[in-house]
């Protein structure tokens, strides 16, 4: 649907589709909210603005509409977090079989290596169409392994083990991020 849209970059993984449902859902939801919230000031605003003459009354609360308001966004945040739940396992559960390339992060530079032997810095060379596991580590300091195109980003701690994985579902070239400061 989006796929030529110039704010998002490209779809290259099996799981960019629904964090980009996600995001697209978050985006209308808010911008849906902002305009009714908007709309009903101004309706107040002119409805019950102040007259001459006119003195004001005071209202009781209504529990059923308070409920109502209440529970109303109860739902939706509940929904909004099971689904960015389902997918946030989805992404976090690699299958069974897939490639595992090693990765040890350290300051301005990415080394990885295949199962097979293969090295490469800051560069990273995977089949389409097979799942990759991503098992990460870091030398020195916190780094954030994020590829744009496959909607992934993972911290990479010094001292611990990370893992993430992604199905690749189109050739080309993707940018390979750090997305903290990896400086002194």
């Amino acid at each position: 649907m989006f796929d030529n849209f110039p704010l998002w970059p490209v779809r290259a993984s099996t799981t960019a589709g629904s964090v980009d449902a996600l995001y697209i859902f978050l985006v209308a939801l808010s911008l849906f909210m902002s305009v009714g919230i908007f709309t009903m000031i101004c309706i107040f605003a002119l409805r019950y603005r102040r007259r001459k003459g006119l003195e004001a009354e005071q209202i009781e609360g209504s529990t059923l509409l308070e409920l109502t308001w209440s529970a109303i966004p109860l739902v939706i945040f509940l929904f909004i977090f099971a689904w960015g739940a389902v997918i946030y396992f989805k992404e976090r559960t690699a299958p069974r079989g897939a490639t595992q390339i090693y990765v040890v992060a350290k300051q301005w530079m990415w080394k990885l290596q295949h199962e097979e032997g293969q090295r490469e810095i800051n560069e990273l060379h995977v089949p389409v169409g097979r799942d990759v596991e991503m098992i990460m580590t870091s030398q020195d300091v916190i780094h954030s392994f994020y590829v744009p195109a496959f909607r992934i980003k993972q911290d990479v701690l010094p001292g611990r083990y990370t893992t993430l994985w992604f199905r690749p579902t189109r050739s080309g070239t993707y940018q390979l991020f750090c997305a903290e400061y990896c400086g002194t």
